[in-house]
């Protein structure tokens, strides 16, 4: 598994799950992705056929299909593993951030705070600690924030 490194800290390495290569050059996960770009795709071949097709659809195009990939790259799940990390250090990285402890799930599990939109029960904004193994997995930007506070704050 390929490592990226979220700082200059050696004890921590923020790997993507199922891999560097697959995040990177397809971060979309299921139907709604997949159908998303599906219907860009045949747009954009119906429109460049056109005459007066004019650049400024394909710097639209271009920055939708940009946005859409940073936002699924940002929620692709990701493990944070910290070397070193004192638990209660994470713990209180957390819990700065506005993140709220679910009692009720094993292993410890916290929530990301979401837009009123969003579920409250989704799993994809779930951020599990595992204190046994030093890691923690979630959303990678998620992810990232926790390494850099922990980072600055010295941890590690």
């Amino acid at each position: 598994m390929v490592e990226l490194h979220a700082n200059s800290n050696p004890g921590m390495a923020l790997t993507f799950k199922g891999g560097l290569a697959r995040a990177l050059l397809w971060p979309g996960r299921g139907p709604r992705a997949v159908v998303t770009v599906i219907a860009f795709l045949i747009l954009l071949a119906l429109h460049a056929w056109e005459r007066d097709f004019r650049l400024w659809f394909w710097l639209l195009g271009l920055v939708s299909v940009s946005l859409f990939y940073w936002g699924a790259l940002s929620m692709y799940p990701a493990r944070l593993a910290m070397a070193g990390v004192p638990i209660e250090a994470v713990r209180r990285a957390l819990s700065q951030k506005g993140y709220t402890q679910v009692a009720a799930l094993e292993p410890e599990s916290w929530r990301v705070p979401t837009l009123p939109w969003v579920t409250p029960s989704d799993p994809r904004f779930d951020v599990t600690l595992d204190p046994a193994n030093g890691a923690v997995e979630g959303p990678w930007a998620v992810l990232r924030q926790i390494s850099r506070s922990l980072g600055a704050a010295g941890a590690g």
